[in-house]
């Protein structure tokens, strides 16, 4: 049960906190922003979270009385028992939205060229992969070097965790309406009004024209667009390395371009980045 919570405007229950814990490039912004409107909570961003996704960084800025009332954020956290069990006694409910992992990694790969000129990125494994083109040798040796293996990891453990309440990036984009009310009988009761409000207000052209960095997390909000630009050796390579959490995830393993439906070979295309 939800602890004792005020109302939104419209009158309706709503939970006190909600943290959005998974991997990147899942449609963790998206979730956050339908969430956020539906329930009439907060979004807080990189200034007003923990700094890391640590425990104990999210221990101190919760003793701090960063976690306040209303509020929700997303976060890349591995997942721990003592992580939920401390998400818990702040009163918050957890949500984990996972993706096709082929997807995830293309839109990694286009995310991380916008970091080409940045300090950000320095010292991180996949530097690697910025500023080249998706066929290039440094891009598969990469993969082959179970460089990703990582962010779907994480979804797996949210996922077998039992602990959170888990909604498919997928599900989400052809069923919005539907899939968040699925979602609602985990986090507490809101209208279909509500919901439909959140979708249009969240649509991927509405969230391109927001300020600053958060513009940056919308490129194509499709699903599929592995399809078009991974090419046989990606898929080799994925199927060898990172094949079993794909199966565990419930999604499949692709076995070449020509099987995955892709009618010409992919291009890399700058203007999708």
């Amino acid at each position: 049960m939800f602890p004792a919570v005020p109302r939104g405007k419209t009158g309706e229950r709503r939970p006190v906190k909600i943290v959005i814990a998974g991997p990147p490039k899942a449609g963790n912004v998206w979730l956050k922003c339908l969430l956020s409107n539906a329930y009439e909570l907060r979004p807080l961003g990189p200034k007003l979270t923990p700094d890391r996704p640590l425990l104990a960084d999210f221990i101190d800025w919760v003793e701090r009385g960063g976690f306040k009332d209303g509020t929700i954020f997303h976060q890349h956290y591995d997942y721990s028992a003592e992580l939920c069990e401390r998400m818990a006694a702040a009163g918050a409910k957890i949500v984990t939205i996972i993706r096709d992992p082929y997807d995830m990694f293309v839109s990694t790969y286009y995310t991380l060229q916008n970091y080409q000129d940045s300090d950000l990125r320095r010292g991180r494994p996949s530097d690697i992969i910025i500023g080249k083109p998706l066929d290039h040798p440094d891009v598969m040796a990469y993969l082959r070097e179970q460089g990703f293996r990582r962010n779907i990891w994480i979804a797996k453990e949210w996922v077998e965790s039992g602990r959170t309440a888990v909604v498919r990036y997928e599900d989400l984009h052809r069923a919005p309406i539907a899939t968040l009310e699925r979602l609602a009988a985990a986090l507490g009761p809101v209208s279909q009004g509500k919901l439909t409000e959140a979708v249009e207000t969240c649509s991927a052209e509405n969230m391109r024209k927001q300020p600053g960095e958060r513009a940056k997390h919308v490129r194509t909000a499709t699903i599929g667009d592995s399809k078009k630009r991974l090419n046989d050796e990606h898929l080799a390579i994925i199927r060898e390395c990172y094949g079993d959490l794909i199966r565990s995830l419930d999604y499949d393993v692709r076995e070449s371009v020509a099987t995955a439906g892709v009618d010409s070979p992919p291009v890399d295309d700058p203007s999708a980045r």
